[in-house]
């Protein structure tokens, strides 16, 4: 997200599926997280924001190339691994 790199203090998430959200807005140092779909407000570092997101797609992506290898040949999927640091091959 923009806001974690330093753009755009504000963030949303809008579901396809349905009309629930996530917004994001960046506090001081810190990140607050609050979806529609909760009554609650989270709060973190936008550190490990940043961190919980790389680990997150890192893990998911390794598990759907995995699934399904011809994706390793897809220019967006092979630039989102760089960005995380993940090498993926097809196999």
């Amino acid at each position: 997200m923009d806001f974690a790199q330093g753009g755009n203090a504000l963030g949303k998430l809008d579901f396809t599926e349905n009309d629930e959200s996530i917004s994001f807005e960046l506090v001081r140092d810190g990140l607050r997280v609050v979806p529609t779909y909760l009554e609650c407000e989270l709060h973190c570092s936008v550190g490990e924001f940043v961190t919980a997101g790389v680990s997150f797609i890192h893990e998911e992506l390794q598990r759907v190339v995995a699934e399904y290898p011809s994706l390793a040949r897809n220019r967006h999927v092979l630039a989102l691994a760089l960005e995380v640091g993940l090498e993926i091959s097809e196999t």
